[in-house]
This record gives C-alpha cells, structure tokens and sequence, in this order.
C-alpha cells in the first residue's frame, strides 16, 4: 500500500554501501489520482486478482520476479511486507539461489485475531522457508517460532530525516495550526471519546487519517467530532504541517494489532513536538516519561497531561527537545535501523 517505506530502506541501505534491486508490483494493480492520499485500483478485476492472490497479473509479477532474480544473483532477497508471493514461488526461488538468505518482515501482525486470512494467507504458510524473520513487535517474536520461523529478530519501525523534521511555525499554514492533533487511523478502541473529550475541554483539535468515515455512523448527533469531517490522511509536506503545527501530538496505539509502540512514536519527536502517548511498558524503555515524552493510560488522564502540556510552555518545549534528542541519540533514524538489519544478517551469513 504505501512503497515508499521499502524505497526508504533501500535508499539507506545505499548509504551503507549495498547494492540494492528494488522490486515491486504496486504499479501492475494501483495507480495515484491527484487529490486523493490513498491508491485506487485500475479496475474491479485487479482488486479481486490482489484479494485471491491469482490470476493474469499476479502471474506476470511470478514471472518477473524469477527473472529479475536469477538476473541478479542477490546475496539477500528481503520480502518486505509481501503478501502476494505464494510459497510455491518462495520455494522455486530458494532452489534457484541456494547461496541467498531469504528474509522476511511485516509492519502490521499477521498473527491477530484481527489479520484478515485471505490476506496474510501466502505470508503465514511461508514462514518455514524463509532463513530470517524481523518482527515488527517484541510480542510477534514467539508467533513466529511457533509457525517455524528458524530465526527472528526484532527490527522496530523508524523516522526518515528528510521527511520528518520541524517546520517553524511562520512556515506553517494556518489551517494546521492547533493545540493537539490526532493523526493516525481509526479504530473502535475508544480513541473516538477520548478525541470528544479533548473537543468538551475546549481545546482546538485537527484531525487526521484513514478509516475515519467508519465511525461517523457511530457518533452522536452532537458529537464535537463531525464538525471536523471530512478526515482524510496527510502525508509528505501536509503530514509535517500537521505535526508541527499542534502544540502536542497525540499517539493511540492500534489495538487490532497488538502494538506497543509505533511509527509515529519515533516521527513525532524527530519533529520536535511534545508527544503524548498511550503507555505501555515497551514505550517507557524507550522514552523517560514526562521527560522525553508524556504518557496516558485512560481518558482521565489523557485530559490532566494535556492540560498541564498546554498550560506549561517551558515543560512542553522541554518534552519537545528532550524526545528529539532521543530519537537521535538512540539511532531510530531508517539509517541506523538499517545498520541493525545488516549487522544481524551478517552474523546470520557468517
């Protein structure tokens, strides 16, 4: 759905000094259209190639695939996120090149109640054959051994610095300007009353992201939430304006996957924002609380941090510096993130 976080890795992954061959078939099923944030499918027929993981086009990606393999020769092959590539494929390919280490990751959990099977199908039956797996969560680690996984690491998602970065407030539209913002995906978890919450208080809230017309049916009809509708996704420059323009950021963490922590965990305070967070004991191994980022537990909570936030200019901008010293610090830049993906696999090649 969204490639550039794989041109991303290979891009550092250049960086670091490795030849990389990207591969993709967004092109052979989606295209953009100006104005919209999300993908469109060419026509009725590629969506329903894409949903049963057969057909003209998916066979054509096969073929491709095993072209361009045999062509290059790779040391590594790294399915990022790849649901379409059947094991059968897998297995010809591993014949093929039987020098290559065969890696696999996926950012959402293929292994939640909520993971839709038809899916995450080819990617779940794979796992034995692969050499190498990186869980996107600490909690998937042994959901992988016990689906045969021969070694997993943890490789947790990260920021890019020449997309996340601050943006002075004089660059920033006015429309982006608020004191807390919300952008991220809905979800039926209670993130809905605790974002009514924050509106009751007073407070100027922006909205933003996918999903959000799913729960306009289940808003009261005074709910200060459809004032703020249509919602749509920002990305690129808009999604920096977003950030940059709140006074805090807020982060919920997806439920339906299981997280404990997640990308924007690391975004917003390489934006030098104050980020206030759902707690999980993950979250505060990475970040000292109310030092370099503020956490929540329940909407009570939730309310009294962002009021005192908000009251609190010199404790806000301290969060703020605090948390973009952090990210730093602790390398969670794609750069260094690629620097564990290599230093793993090398000690897996030795």
């Amino acid at each position: 759905m969204w490639p550039w976080y794989q041109d991303v890795c290979a891009g550092a992954l250049e960086k670091l000094g490795c030849e990389v061959v990207r591969f993709g078939w967004f092109d052979d099923f989606r295209h953009w259209r100006e104005g919209y944030s999300e993908p469109f499918y060419h026509s009725l027929w590629h969506r329903i190639q894409y949903r049963l993981h057969t057909g003209p086009a998916v066979w054509r990606v096969y073929r491709r695939l095993k072209r361009v393999a045999v062509s290059v020769q790779p040391d590594i092959i790294w399915f990022y996120n790849v649901q379409l590539i059947a094991p059968n494929v897998v297995k010809e390919l591993k014949q093929t090149l039987p020098t290559a280490t065969f890696v696999q990751y996926a950012n959402d959990n293929p292994f939640s109640s909520a993971a839709k099977p038809w899916l995450w199908r080819n990617y779940l039956n794979s796992i034995p054959l692969f050499d190498v797996h990186f869980s996107y969560r600490l909690n998937n680690i042994a959901n992988y051994q016990l689906a045969g996984a021969q070694s997993t690491y943890l490789l947790r998602s990260y920021f890019i610095p020449e997309e996340d970065f601050h943006v002075p407030e004089s660059e920033i539209p006015d429309r982006f300007k608020c004191d807390v913002v919300f952008a991220g995906h809905y979800e039926d978890d209670g993130r809905v009353e605790m974002l009514e919450a924050i509106c009751q208080e007073g407070y100027r809230l922006n909205l933003f992201g996918g999903g959000w017309s799913a729960a306009l049916p289940k808003l009261q009809a005074d709910s200060p939430l459809r004032a703020l509708y249509p919602i749509s996704p920002v990305t690129k420059a808009d999604y920096r304006y977003a950030i940059c323009g709140a006074k805090v950021a807020l982060c919920f963490l997806s439920t339906l996957n299981h997280d404990t922590y997640t990308r924007r965990n690391f975004q917003i305070p390489a934006m030098k924002v104050a980020m206030l967070s759902q707690c999980t004991d993950d979250l505060t191994t990475l970040y000292a609380p109310d030092k370099e980022a503020v956490f929540f537990r329940d909407k009570q909570e939730l309310i009294a941090k962002l009021a005192k936030l908000l009251n609190d200019d010199t404790w806000r901008k301290s969060v703020a510096e605090a948390g973009y010293a952090k990210v730093y610090f602790a390398g969670h830049d794609v750069t260094n993130r690629m620097k564990v993906w290599l230093d793993y696999l090398r000690q897996f090649r030795i």
